[in-house]
């Protein structure tokens, strides 16, 4: 994730970490130069509670006097504190690309929607430690930010001011995720500065290959340091899924797949209708719990722009790839509670991923306490999180303020992870055609970072740091 930026012009340019910094949520960057403010992404803090926190501090910067906005993606951890900060008194254009507005709409009204589920829940079964707890923000908070959103390209150049030139790049992490190059021209000087967004991972489905940048000149780099310290496995993702869903299948069991509707649910859909074409697997109902992941779903079939050869392969020859046989929607509550009544096995997938909200929760106090069940963790969870407390071995989980036994399986898919391992961020890294004057690390917990730092700076000599909260530095 990334940080704010500030520059001021009567200096050279500076560089403020105002999220994503030792952790690996609430990206936010100010860059202040040529007398401008300009915020790159503005992500929710999530997991341990002194990081959620942050969201309800205020910047140390006023937001009514930042110029513009700029998104490298959709993801809440980079734009879930949009409408604080809209709130806040920031009402200038918010740049992205038709993908991530269109994304961002969706997790937007989602975000609020569920923050007063969440706080009425709370408020009605005293869960909170808050005699009256609020929301974060609400629904009516959505739709002040959606009005200043602006479309920019989904690569090449685009000037955001005649200070600010902005090139992007396939990131190759969700559907419209880039990495930006910032070129920034003050006093008859320019100064480059590239912030990678979440890198992707290379050779898998659906999406195209992360892009490394190809200026001549990076004067500081952001770069993510999510997997700074480890690999992926290496096992074919689609043999260890057939292996899960026949073994759980084969005990009379049902698998739950905490999964964010954008990115992770589509790589599991596209798995299964491999897997069902080719007769690995039987074929169980499988149900998509989250409206919201539809309508991705629709939006990852519409924007061919992002598909890689092999999936534009697949829908040339055999029309829509992620259209698994079972398929079930549950758009209401009703039909999201209907699935309790299913007693044979069954797939259900839910969000969200790090099983910090959403109708997962639901499903988990169902069927978490049932050895024939299994859970599948297909990706980072973060410190704090119930997927992580999952990830650790828990052996209760705090479900609507009970404490539910963990009984059920619990299987890691970390093939399925939509960031760059260590050595896929460090090829990220090789790619660029300019050595980096310096290089921070951030969205990362601090191993994870400190270990990218160490790889960055034996295998190519360059400076490199971790990125601390709330520090600023030059850029020049």
């Amino acid at each position: 994730m990334l940080g704010l930026v500030r520059v001021e012009s009567e200096a050279m340019a500076k560089l403020t970490f105002l999220g994503a910094a030792g952790c690996v949520t609430g990206s936010k960057y100010l860059v202040e130069a040529a007398g401008k403010r300009l915020l790159v992404d503005c992500g929710l803090f999530q997991g341990l509670a002194d990081l959620k926190q942050r969201n309800w501090n205020p910047l140390p910067v006023d937001p009514k006097t930042f110029d513009y906005a700029i998104l490298t993606h959709a993801h809440l951890d980079h734009t879930g504190w949009l409408p604080v900060l809209v709130r806040s008194g920031f009402n200038k254009t918010i740049f992205a690309n038709p993908a991530t507005i269109e994304l961002t709409t969706l997790l937007l009204k989602d975000s609020g929607h569920l923050q007063e589920e969440d706080t009425a829940n709370a408020a009605k079964n005293k869960w909170s430690k808050h005699a009256t707890p609020e929301a974060l923000y609400t629904s009516d908070d959505i739709d002040p930010v959606l009005k200043l959103l602006r479309p920019m390209p989904r690569s090449g150049g685009f000037d955001i001011s005649p200070d600010f030139h902005i090139e992007s790049y396939d990131a190759g992490h969700i559907l419209g995720s880039s990495s930006l190059e910032l070129t920034i021209s003050e006093n008859g000087k320019k100064t480059v500065v590239v912030f990678s967004g979440d890198v992707g991972r290379y050779d898998q489905p659906i999406l195209n290959d992360p892009m490394s940048p190809v200026s001549k000149q990076i004067d500081v780099l952001l770069c993510e340091s999510t997997y700074g310290d480890r690999e992926h496995p290496s096992g074919d993702p689609a043999t260890e899924l057939a292996d899960i869903i026949n073994r759980v299948v084969k005990r009379g069991g049902s698998i739950v797949i905490p999964a964010f509707a954008i990115g992770r649910t589509q790589t599991f859909m596209f798995y299964l209708k491999q897997l069902e074409d080719q007769q690995r697997v039987p074929e169980v109902p499988v149900y998509v719990d989250s409206p919201m992941a539809l309508s991705a779903t629709d939006l990852y079939l519409k924007h061919k722009e992002d598909h890689d050869l092999q999936f534009t392969k697949d829908e040339q020859n055999g029309g829509d790839p992620l259209n698994v046989k079972g398929f079930h929607l549950a758009r209401t509550v009703m039909e999201s509670k209907a699935i309790n009544a299913v007693k044979t096995p069954c797939i259900i997938i839910s969000a969200s991923g790090m099983i910090t909200g959403g109708r997962v929760l639901h499903h988990l106090a169902q069927r978490l306490g049932d050895a024939r069940n299994a859970v599948i963790l297909g990706g980072f969870q973060a410190e704090g999180t119930r997927g992580r407390a999952l990830q650790d071995g828990a052996k209760t989980l705090n479900l609507y303020g009970q404490m539910v036994p963990v009984r059920a399986e619990i299987a890691e898919m970390g093939q399925f992870s939509a960031h760059a391992g260590k050595s896929e961020l460090l090829r990220w890294l090789g790619g660029l055609q300019a050595t980096p004057k310096q290089v921070y690390l951030t969205h990362g917990e601090p191993a994870a970072a400190q270990s990218l730092q160490q790889a960055i700076v034996e295998k190519f000599k360059w400076k490199a740091s971790v990125a601390r909260y709330l520090d600023t530095v030059d850029v020049g």
